[in-house]
């Protein structure tokens, strides 16, 4: 086990200031190991929440590159580009790809949908203003974690209801995709000693989710969706998961449905382990594999 915070410092009994100030604090932590790139490129682009930041992460592909847009995980609630900084990094260099980190609105102040309309408008600019960027707008992917995954997927599933075809494919790691708190992996690991615990989940849906109707909208709860026609997904969890049996569902599901889906169980992993990869050898080849998933779905890069 790793990574454990005291339990007064829970993210469920936390002020949300305090919550992001610990989450930032981690950064060290988190972006340990990320590799230098060539380049590294800042915008602030227009959203329906106001101007955000967006960080462009070249590994060294020439333009127009294929990209994969990082939506950052924190239960909606806290992250940005500097705590992912080490996760874009890494995910640039391992797959290839240009990668565009962004940031969006977060809760409590800014509650579902102001996130995921902020992370339809960052894919939108993408594909229609990256190439200042050097982004290929018929080459996107998407690629989230925790909170960040459940709305990767549902970015994917309002741009294929808005008849929008701009996605190729989404990594999904340790994602929330239901509210399902009695599964047997929440009972089994949401205890607390596995570093997300059934309490912060809660705390996390009630700041994303404060009106209860919203809890049965599939853009919230993706679970909900009719998931046909969905570009390829990679799902992947941690074994010691509280969220695994979500990933092992919209899997199923998904499949079911007709999507590609490759899906990973890591062994001996739980929430959180790709930004640990600095500290955690065995991620390595986890995150080599989302790599060469994202160059499948987006085509082959040429290094400089």
């Amino acid at each position: 086990m790793f990574l454990r915070l005291p339990r007064q410092g829970r993210a469920a009994e936390l002020p949300v200031e305090e919550l992001r100030k610990r989450y930032a604090d981690l950064a060290f932590f988190l972006n340990a190991g990320a590799p230098p790139l060539p380049h590294i490129e800042e915008r602030m682009i227009a959203a329906p929440s106001g101007p955000k930041r967006v960080r462009l992460y070249d590994p060294g592909t020439p333009a127009p590159a294929p990209t994969v847009v990082l939506i950052h995980g924190g239960g909606w609630v806290a992250g940005d580009v500097d705590t992912y900084d080490g996760f874009a990094r890494q995910i640039a260099k391992r797959s290839g790809l240009r990668c565009l980190s962004i940031d969006y609105a977060l809760a409590p102040e800014q509650p579902f949908p102001a996130a995921l309309d902020d992370c339809i408008a960052a894919v939108r600019w993408a594909a229609s203003e990256g190439a200042g960027l050097g982004i290929d707008p018929a080459r996107i992917a998407l690629i989230g974690d925790s909170a960040g995954a459940n709305l990767a997927l549902a970015v994917c599933l309002a741009l294929r209801d808005a008849g929008a075809a701009l996605i190729r494919g989404a990594a999904l790691a340790y994602g929330g995709y239901s509210l399902d708190f009695d599964a047997p992996s929440v009972r089994a690991y949401g205890n607390g000693q596995y570093f997300l615990s059934a309490a912060d989940m809660a705390r996390y849906r009630d700041d994303y989710l404060p009106d209860r109707a919203d809890r049965e909208n599939p853009l919230a709860v993706p679970i909900l969706a009719d998931l046909h026609d969905l570009p390829p997904l990679h799902i992947a969890v941690g074994e010691f998961d509280p969220l695994r049996n979500d990933s092992e569902r919209l899997a199923e599901r998904a499949r079911a449905a007709g999507v590609d889906v490759e899906f990973r169980l890591w062994k001996g992993m739980v929430h959180g382990a790709i930004s640990l990869m600095g500290w955690v050898d065995a991620m390595e080849p986890e995150v080599d594999r989302i790599g060469r998933f994202l160059v499948k779905v987006t085509g082959p890069t040429t290094a400089c």
